[in-house]
């Protein structure tokens, strides 16, 4: 699947775009992103397709992670520029739940504890159309997703407490997504705004990442910026019988070198 939408979508895409040659430089950008999340996941190999709210049943609340960004550009003109970003999202909970399933457990009463580890790195390739006061970035991303839900189940019978083997669903995955980026210089000041997107749908899955920022430019590139960021992330098949849909939301703040 992935193949075929880089054939038939992608690359006539990026062949198809004017480019502007550009000189040699770059961006960096170090942050953190405090996120919300709202949704549902689903983790059963019997098939019962009972949905997890991650916010009543897994307890998830808000999470602050680091995340690092760096774009690379060169004047040649035909060849695509490069993007790099690395982002953590983690999420604990723990509490009480009713008639909860998750994998092997079925209609349990009790505690949990859980964590989800999520990982993400990016590979973007990209060309610029415009590069003036109003600047228009595209090109095609390939994100990949890997980590894991663990969760642990305690009960307590006659003031003992007895535990069950836990459950982890792992997951490992590629997704390609269109790129588009736009700034736009404020005249007269140092202040610039800015919106990014990655973004796909295909086969019942749909994920985009966007973001909104002000970034204000001091000496020698060095600035500052923030921001609202939303991910979207809905995936039948993430992992082995595991289904996610869920929103991640909420500021950033960044430090950044343009050079």
């Amino acid at each position: 699947m992935i193949r075929s939408l880089v054939k038939t979508v992608f690359l006539p895409l990026l062949v198809s775009i004017p480019v502007n040659a550009d000189t040699i430089g770059g961006e960096l950008s170090l942050g953190v992103y405090s996120h919300t999340p709202k949704g549902y996941a689903t983790y059963d190999f019997y098939d019962t397709e009972a949905k997890t709210s991650v916010e009543d049943a897994l307890h998830w609340g808000e999470s602050k992670d680091l995340f690092f960004k760096a774009y690379f550009e060169h004047p040649l003109p035909y060849l695509p520029n490069i993007k790099l970003e690395y982002n953590d999202f983690s999420h604990e909970g723990s509490g009480k739940v009713s008639d909860f399933s998750w994998g092997g457990i079925s209609g349990f009463t009790g505690d949990i504890y859980n964590t989800m580890d999520m990982q993400a790195f990016d590979v973007t390739l990209y060309y610029e159309l415009l590069d003036n006061w109003v600047s228009l970035d595209t090109g095609l991303t390939m994100r990949h997703i890997y980590g894991d839900i663990y969760v642990e189940t305690t009960t307590t019978m006659m003031n003992q407490s007895y535990e069950y083997d836990p459950e982890r669903a792992e997951y490992d995955e590629w997704i390609p997504m269109v790129y588009l980026k736009t700034r736009f210089d404020l005249p007269s000041t140092d202040l610039m705004v800015q919106a990014e997107l990655n973004a796909i749908s295909y086969s019942g899955s749909t994920m985009y990442d966007a973001l909104f920022t002000l970034r204000y430019t001091f000496d020698m590139g060095l600035g500052i910026e923030g921001g609202y960021r939303l991910i979207h992330l809905e995936d039948n098949d993430l992992g082995a019988d595991l289904a996610i849909d869920v929103d991640f939301k909420g500021p950033y703040a960044a430090l950044v070198w343009d050079f």
